[in-house]
């Protein structure tokens, strides 16, 4: 009996290495033949391929080359996360419908500010701003968007950031999470609870999402404080800097359709004055067609969404 158990557990242990070989194998393969094809466009290289019991399935020490550019974007992993590592054997997987749970996970993705990639961004955004006044406010606190020249003058001369986004399918509601951490500047996660749809290819299907709840968490990673720093070396007010900062957020929330009230202007006034933690919720009394939002007078939508906001 004692033989027939550990035979049992050998056989389950070298089952399990062998398909997970295999996904190895064949997620490689496959990726590789796609990295061939898209070789023209982009040049990608990777180390290994990795499959984990949970369903996991990355590759690691990623780098991106595009052919106008001479630097390189380099990720830790990034990866597909699945139900489970039968679902990346193929075993409980259905032809048509989507799995309950699926997501994506970079980490590590890294770039030097003067990336000459990025570089780009600071000729867009010259652009974008040339026919606007900008104030000696909005330029410090980079209200318009921080370039990466801007972000070297805050003391960032690396971007390391660690990406997700999954949905997964409970108690008949489509959840929807998206998250981000930026190191050393900001951190961010978002989900969405919606009714009416039953996976992100519904969205594109003329289908009327029903939003039930969603709710976001913004933190500050040192990036409020930095700004804080040198808009004061710029000799601009703090009163100022806080005064552009809120115009900005009200201008996004307002091509949102959106008026932000005081109750929610408060705790993001205390937010940037230097609170770590800034947290957005919508749940309203009963479920809203997302399509018919744009219909309701933009001071009435916090209302609507029973929006409430804190900082902490």
């Amino acid at each position: 009996m004692r033989n027939l158990l550990l035979t049992v557990v050998v056989l389950g242990v070298g089952g399990y290495f062998g398909a997970k070989l295999y996904v190895q194998y064949k997620a490689e393969r496959d990726l590789d033949a796609l990295l061939t094809e898209a070789r023209p466009f982009v040049d990608i290289e990777y180390e290994r391929v990795v499959a984990t019991i949970h369903g996991e399935l990355r590759a690691e020490n990623v780098t991106i080359r595009l052919p106008q550019f001479d630097d390189p974007v380099v990720m830790d992993s990034v990866g597909v996360l699945t139900p489970g590592f039968l679902f990346l054997l193929g075993f409980d997987r259905q032809e048509v419908e989507l799995p309950e749970f699926l997501g994506v996970q970079v980490a590590g993705l890294r770039a030097p500010a003067d990336a000459d990639f990025l570089r780009t961004l600071d000729e867009l955004h010259e652009a974008q701003t040339a026919t606007l006044e900008l104030t000696p406010a909005d330029r410090c606190a980079g209200t318009y968007g921080l370039t990466p020249a801007a972000l070297q003058r805050l003391g960032y001369h690396e971007i390391v950031v660690d990406f997700n986004a999954s949905f997964r399918n409970a108690d008949g509601r489509f959840v929807m999470e998206l998250g981000a951490d930026v190191e050393n500047m900001y951190a961010f996660d978002v989900e969405l609870t919606l009714e009416g749809v039953t996976d992100p290819a519904a969205m594109a299907r003329s289908a009327r999402p029903l939003l039930v709840g969603a709710r976001l968490d913004y933190f500050d990673r040192s990036l409020n404080s930095r700004i804080a720093k040198h808009c004061a070396a710029e000799q601009v007010a703090r009163e100022d800097v806080i005064a552009a900062q809120l115009r900005q957020v009200q201008h996004i929330a307002r091509q949102q359709g959106v008026e932000l009230d005081a109750p929610l202007i408060e705790p993001y006034t205390d937010f940037l004055l230097g609170k770590q933690r800034f947290t957005l919720t919508a749940a309203p009394p009963k479920p809203v067609d997302l399509t018919r939002v744009s219909l309701y007078k933009p001071s009435d939508v916090p209302n609507l969404l029973n929006l409430v906001a804190e900082s902490g």
